[in-house]
């Protein structure tokens, strides 16, 4: 079920802030927050999403088209909504006592049930690509499936498929410095095909390289919080710090392409290697190696590669993780 919406909607951007920041480390509300200082930006993002619940100051009592039940926040203790100068608990309390118990879905952070897939391999032009966008369509078919592609240069990120949206460096700046306004803007740069949501990879990679395995930590914790997504697949580079604790080992299961040649197999014996002698030994018993063969005249286009030779072979080698 897909999580609920809150928005937060206050022209006092420090109590905004405060407010978003209490909520969202609470974690007692388990919905999606959002938070907005204009009429502006709330109505461009009603246009795509709704608001189940606002919380507004009380000089933006009107009726706004597409949020389910405004709350409303008052200097003024005795009015029945929220007082603006409550304790953060009080302010929770207060929310919980409005919604209800049972419409707040109280969240615990450790029960989210997403689920990490990584893909890697340190052999070039290996199909990994493809075989992430056609597993991930394959699977949106039941469940609600995020693809991430942190390729150096993927092509995606100039494709005209994806317009004008932000890309992955976009959202992460949001993520890091923006936070309130984080949910509005990774929501709203998403892309689908076939149910297949995506985020544009960032146009230039060194932005994503300089990202510290904390925040990776803290970034993919956060998309698992918001309850989301059932799967997140993560197309992954050797240039990612905290490629293996925060990436690899966060996932259930690793894809890992190779080839036939020598050298192919040189470079899969380093990195397994590597593995071993940096006690990363739980990332390779969760490991899947296969060789995906050449399979011609596929499609630029990711929702055509859906109705491709290589879905049946996606299919062969997923079919023990998946029971297609």
């Amino acid at each position: 079920m897909k999580k609920k919406v809150l928005g937060l909607y206050d022209s006092n951007i420090t109590y905004m802030e405060k407010l978003y920041k209490y909520l969202e480390d609470d974690r007692k509300i388990g919905f999606s927050i959002c938070a907005f200082t204009s009429e502006e930006k709330l109505t461009d993002f009603l246009e795509k999403e709704k608001i189940d619940y606002l919380i507004a100051s009380e000089d933006k009592i009107k009726k706004i088209k597409g949020v389910g039940k405004t709350i409303y926040i008052y200097e003024d203790a005795q009015n029945d909504g929220i007082f603006r100068y409550s304790p953060g608990d009080e302010v929770v309390d207060r929310l919980i006592e409005i919604i209800g118990s049972g419409e707040a879905d109280i969240c615990n952070p450790t029960a989210c049930k997403t689920k990490y897939i990584g893909v890697f391999s340190p052999v070039a032009r290996s199909m990994k690509t493809s075989f992430c966008t056609v597993l991930g369509q394959m699977l949106a078919k039941k469940y609600r499936v995020l693809y991430l592609n942190f390729e150096s240069f993927s092509g995606m990120s100039v494709s005209e498929q994806f317009g004008r949206r932000g890309d992955l460096s976009d959202v992460l700046y949001y993520f890091k410095n923006i936070r309130q306004e984080f949910i509005s803007k990774f929501k709203n740069s998403i892309v689908s095909y076939n149910g297949l949501d995506m985020i544009k990879p960032a146009y230039y990679y060194l932005d994503l390289s300089y990202i510290t395995p904390d925040i990776w930590d803290e970034f993919l914790s956060e998309l698992s919080a918001m309850n989301e997504y059932d799967y997140i697949i993560m197309d992954l580079s050797d240039y990612l710090q905290g490629l293996f604790d925060s990436f690899l080992s966060r996932c259930s299961i690793v894809y890992t392409m190779t080839a036939n040649d020598s050298r192919a197999q040189s470079k899969i014996f380093h990195y397994e290697q590597i593995l071993n002698e940096y006690n990363h030994e739980d990332i390779l018993k969760k490991t899947k190696k296969f060789v995906i063969p050449t399979i011609k005249n596929l499609p630029g286009e990711i929702d055509r590669l859906l109705y491709t030779e290589l879905t049946d072979y996606v299919r062969k080698e997923t079919a023990s993780e998946f029971k297609w």
